[in-house]
């Protein structure tokens, strides 16, 4: 059933710091989730330093992947962050997001990148940066899975839809979601949004119109 709804390669890296990290705390002494901020930050870094020749700040995906070169994404790629996966065309554009979705992590906090005006973006007075796997999934609050969402869309209707699915979640639902963005031309926002989903394999279909005038 289709609804459609219009709202009103890291190389291995000997680091001292790394190394010598039971030195800091003994093994046994650090506990998981300190273990865990602490690789996470250090991956990060690494990230986050590579430059390319021409001093273009790259950044590497959860599988060591290049997905993003300063404020643009790699046309025509795949990549995956925060363990869901994209899709890029030839001008760089998300074309798709998915995966099987999960509660974010309690320590997850929202770090939400001003994207609004970097070069390129279309963004409407009226839009939000819109997340297409929702920060209350572990989606990242960065370009990669940005792009420019009506705000009544985003608050009303694909809020609700997102809260549907995190019940299930919660419920211990084999929840997927598959979020495609629609463009006109060469435009850089999203016209309507195809979002598919199945709970428990129940799978449907629904169609967004990116705008806030237009009736149902």
């Amino acid at each position: 059933m289709i609804k459609e709804m219009i709202s009103s390669d890291v190389k291995e890296n000997k680091n001292p710091s790394l190394e010598n990290y039971k030195n800091i705390k003994p093994e046994g002494k650090q506990t998981t989730q300190e273990v865990n901020d602490f690789w996470k930050g250090e991956f990060q870094k690494e990230a986050e330093s590579a430059k390319s020749e021409s001093g273009v700040q790259e950044y590497l995906d959860d599988n060591g992947v290049k997905y993003r070169e300063g404020d643009n994404l790699v046309p025509n790629n795949e990549y995956e962050v925060r363990g869901y996966q994209y899709k890029t065309d030839g001008e760089g554009r998300i074309v798709e997001a998915s995966g099987k979705l999960k509660m974010k992590d309690p320590d997850y906090e929202r770090d939400m990148e001003s994207v609004r005006h970097k070069e390129g973006q279309e963004y409407r007075d009226t839009d939000d940066r819109g997340h297409l796997i929702g920060h209350q999934f572990g989606g990242s609050d960065r370009l990669e899975n940005l792009v420019p969402m009506d705000a009544k869309l985003n608050q009303g209707d694909f809020v609700k839809l997102e809260s549907t699915l995190a019940d299930a979640v919660k419920d211990g639902a084999d929840v997927r979601m598959k979020v495609e963005p629609v463009y006109e031309g060469d435009s850089t926002r999203p016209s309507e949004f195809r979002v598919t989903y199945s709970i428990d394999g129940d799978k449907d279909v629904v169609v967004f119109k990116n705008e806030s005038e237009a009736k149902v």
